[in-house]
């Protein structure tokens, strides 16, 4: 298929090329859509006097054929086809008569998925363009009808999107309970029948939220299978990243919260004041990260949701959390393995802000089998108020021998940007408290308590106290220091230091972590939530798939969702494909390596124009000082030396 790059005209093929060219990839024109900036009556003006057509007004996108193969596969990997048809209304002996609907779900799933794998804007109507545009094998292969129409794509997406609709502020869920209320009215009318009316209109809400509930359930199991089938089939290491992101409704943008939903063009869209705000949904994701001096992992997003812009994203994290644990058990136990290992989850403070409570994201994430790994705010910071029942004080969430020194307790972190010397002498800091930690004797109980001990107990031996008199008989070194007795001097001996291990409950260190705040090993392992913040990075690149208000121009919580787990599986795949590249190449460079074939010199291009700029400076610096310790030297040198 040729295509007129000014007009967008279907040109006739050329005959020295067969059906869709040499290759069999596909040329489709499509319109340039792109935000446009500027005054509205400037914006208006221009619009009236511009021509309808021109190469500004359509862009020609070419299409390899793998890319097809590509998204008929993941498709047909997963079992979302045969899932949603069978929510659809059968077509095969229908009662009502009426015209037999010829689009095929499994087809409108690869169009869309095709279309966010060629990284344009997931119109409907571009959608029928690339159908249409296919390889006569490829059509015939997916069933695609012999004319694709809009309306057959737009009415299939649109039943699609009702069957999962869990808004009870939709226009087709509310006209459908309105219509429900307004019949028990009709059918029972009279003062007589008020009591019966009330109690039908209570079963009918009722059902009517069980419905929507079955619906969520729905659209939940959607994201989730279609993410399924872009991951790759090994095993992760159980590590992940849980964070959000904006996506602004293409409704207009209120600053203000709807008092009536449903009067609303975006009924589930909501106002967030975060930065400059927006109206719209949070994207929640969880994301694969790899682990610590580990092997490299593609880091793929495996489960996501949407909500309102106004929702908390703890409850939507760990909603996913759960729901990714329940898959893994089924799919371990199904396939007769062991569960699949679960380490680490990443957060940002936000997860973790409350000052004192850690029932909302910490604990949850513990009673599903991870650790979290997080920030401390500056409330969290420092040493607690109260010490532990055992006598232990906490410092930056963990427990510590109370002869822990002064100046080590209230230690504050470098800010955003500081120098890695003032990183490394913070870090040189917290590395001098590691004698006066208390060690978990044994691993973590279900209940979340620990048996912790001093360091000065028989067992470790690397700590001298006075308190713990069998201590004082090693000798100190620089790993075993002697304790100051002027810190800490107790009326009654406290139990860690009387007894070799005290039980500490989950309810005293709320904010505990594997790894001690600010350490290097925990800065290392907090790094990887970088990762989290790369995959939204490349979901949102305006290059790529590009998830910002005007990429979908659908609106409601189920069209959102659906159009939004395309763009997220284009990614997924396309990243994966960028790791498997870089794999590939680094086995080759390997094998070649072995061999005694030395690679040939990396060709490096020229600075950037800062760092050039930075370069020249420092030379101009240096001969400067040399001129002035030259004249200083003839200064002090003796007269006609």
């Amino acid at each position: 298929m040729r295509v007129d790059p000014h007009t967008g005209e279907v040109l006739p093929d050329d005959p020295a090329d067969g059906p869709g060219g040499a290759d069999g990839d596909i040329e489709v024109a499509l319109p340039v859509r792109g935000r446009r900036t500027g005054n509205w009556a400037a914006l208006a003006a221009a619009s009236a006097d511009a021509p309808l057509i021109g190469p500004d007004k359509v862009t020609v996108v070419r299409v390899p054929r793998a890319l097809v193969a590509l998204a008929e596969a993941t498709v047909d990997r997963g079992p979302l086809a045969g899932y949603l048809e069978s929510l659809l209304p059968a077509q095969e002996r229908r009662p009502t008569g009426g015209r037999v609907r010829v689009l095929r779900v499994r087809t409108l799933l690869v169009g869309l998925l095709l279309l966010a794998l060629a990284e344009q804007a997931m119109i409907v109507r571009d959608a029928v363009a690339l159908l249409n545009a296919l390889h006569p094998s490829d059509k015939h292969r997916l069933g695609v009808p012999e004319q694709l129409t809009e309306r057959m794509v737009s009415r299939l997406f649109n039943q699609v999107a009702h069957a999962l609709d869990p808004s009870p502020h939709s226009p087709h869920n509310l006209a459908a309970r309105r219509a429900g209320h307004e019949a028990i009215r009709e059918e029972h009318p009279g003062e007589e029948n008020r009591a019966l009316r009330r109690d039908l209109h209570r079963q009918l809400e009722a059902a009517h939220a069980a419905a929507l509930m079955e619906n969520l359930t729905r659209l939940r199991y959607v994201l989730d299978r279609g993410l399924d089938a872009t991951l790759p089939e090994t095993v992760h290491t159980g590590s992940y990243g849980v964070d959000a992101s904006e996506v602004p409704s293409w409704a207009h943008q209120y600053h203000k919260q709807p008092r009536r939903p449903e009067l609303i063009s975006d009924p589930d869209a909501r106002w967030n004041g975060k930065g400059s705000g927006w109206f719209g949904y949070w994207l929640h994701g969880v994301v694969r990260v790899g682990e610590v001096g580990g092997e490299d992992t593609p880091c793929l997003t495996e489960r996501i949701e949407l909500t309102a812009a106004n929702a908390d994203s703890r409850v939507a994290g760990l909603e996913l959390l759960t729901r990714m644990v329940a898959d893994h058990e089924r799919a371990d136990e199904a396939a007769g393995r062991a569960h699949r290992p679960r380490r680490d989850i990443l957060a940002d403070r936000f997860y973790t802000s409350e000052v004192e409570r850690a029932d909302d994201w910490i604990w949850p994430v513990f009673a599903l089998g991870f650790d979290s790994v997080h920030y401390l705010t500056a409330h969290q910071l420092g040493q607690g108020r109260w010490p532990l029942r055992n006598g232990a004080i906490v410092v930056d969430g963990q427990p510590y021998s109370p002869r822990l020194p002064e100046h080590l307790r209230n230690l504050t972190p470098p800010k955003v940007g500081a120098p890695k010397s003032e990183i490394l002498a913070y870090q040189a800091q917290v590395a001098q408290r590691a004698p006066y930690a208390l060690h978990a004797v044994g691993g973590r109980r279900d209940d979340g308590s620990w048996d912790f001990g001093c360091k000065a107990m028989k067992l470790l031996g690397s700590l001298r106290c006075d308190l713990k008199p069998h201590s004082m008989g090693k000798a100190p070194s620089g790993r075993r220091p002697t304790t100051d007795p002027t810190v800490f001097t107790p009326r009654a001996l406290p139990k860690i230091c009387g007894q070799e291990k005290s039980r500490v409950q989950m309810t005293e260190l709320p904010f505990w972590q594997p790894l001690p705040h600010g350490s290097a090993e925990w800065l290392d392992s907090i790094n990887r939530r970088n990762r989290v913040e790369g995959i939204f990075g490349n979901v949102k690149n305006d290059a790529a798939q590009n998830v910002t208000r005007g990429r979908f121009r659908v609106m409601g919580l189920a069209r959102v969702s659906l159009m939004t787990l395309f763009l997220v599986m284009a990614a997924n795949l396309r990243l994966m494909q960028t790791f498997t590249a870089r794999q590939d190449k680094a086995a080759a460079a390997a094998a070649l390596a072995a061999t005694g074939h030395r690679p040939a010199p990396r060709a490096t291009r020229k600075p950037r124009m800062h760092n050039r700029l930075r370069h020249e400076m420092r030379k101009r610096i240096d001969a400067q000082r040399e001129l002035a310790a030259a004249g200083d030297a003839r200064a002090g040198a003796p007269p006609g030396a």
